[in-house]
């Protein structure tokens, strides 16, 4: 039989994304595409392997939230400077220059003096996870910072009570974010969404250009985005009924020369005031 079987590395990946409710589809698409043997992957997922799962077991959404209208926020009213990419299954956007050159050599000094390692929601096995670094914008107080901030909310038209923090990521040859989605999943919602509720909107700004590597891939849809500095990347991770989408199973491919920079701003599903 043709293949490899998944090494304990692999094991961990399948059992973090499985919990994480990714859609099981995906998975068996990533590790196929990867060259494991399918019974080592059937294996490896058990009942949560496609076929023996319920893809319509129903998520719980926030009470009071208007998903219709957050599926319809001002970025996808804007086709002039907001790209809808070609999918059905997802709200994908794309904004070309986003941020000016300065702004993001500005952005990259502050990240490069306040970084730390970056961490991931819920317990992983897996050390090779997620490989960058960290830098908490939202705690720095300067004005460009700030403005960014604003930035973001203007461009998605919702309030910035209903976000969490700006932050800076950076990534050296070699680092990676392996598949996952940005939304908590059930086993997550109690310590990271009672208080604000599920993340709905992603809003990531690429920083600088990588010589190779590095990537933006979203494994279900097919597509993958490269990082042009200043350029936005911007998704919704609710479908418009308010489900988690697990068609935003995304990765930060591994950057094979130079260095990445990028900022993500997550919004929620409660804030206060409007949220519009």
């Amino acid at each position: 039989m043709s293949g490899k079987t998944l090494d304990n590395s692999w094991k961990a990946w399948v059992k973090e994304n499985v919990e994480r409710q990714c859609s099981p589809k995906g998975i068996v698409q990533i590790l196929d595409k990867e060259g494991f043997r399918m019974d080592s992957i059937r294996e490896a997922m058990g009942s949560a392997f496609p076929g023996e799962l319920d893809f319509g077991r129903p998520q719980a959404c926030a009470a009071g939230v208007d998903y219709r209208k957050l599926s319809k926020i001002l970025i996808t009213q804007s086709p002039e400077w907001a790209q809808r990419i070609e999918t059905e299954k997802a709200q994908i956007y794309l904004i070309k220059d986003f941020m000016s050159g300065w702004e993001c050599d500005q952005i990259i000094k502050i990240i490069d003096a306040n970084l730390r390692p970056s961490t991931i929601s819920g317990d992983s096995s897996d050390r090779q996870f997620r490989t960058s670094s960290t830098c908490d914008l939202s705690l720095i107080k300067n004005p460009i910072v700030a403005a960014i901030d604003q930035k973001i909310s203007a461009a998605l038209g919702i309030n910035l009570t209903y976000s969490e923090g700006i932050q800076g990521q950076k990534y050296k040859v070699g680092q990676q974010f392996k598949p996952h989605t940005d939304y908590f999943d059930a086993d997550q919602y109690a310590e990271h969404a009672s208080v604000s509720g599920n993340r709905t909107w992603t809003f990531m700004v690429y920083l600088n250009e990588t010589q190779k590597g590095g990537g933006t891939e979203f494994l279900n849809i097919g597509k993958t985005f490269f990082p042009e500095k200043g350029g936005a990347v911007v998704w919704n991770n609710l479908h418009s009924d308010g489900r988690p989408n697990p068609d935003t199973l995304h990765s930060g491919m591994t950057v094979e020369e130079g260095e990445k920079y990028v900022i993500t701003k997550w919004f929620r599903e409660k804030g206060t005031g409007p949220m519009f």
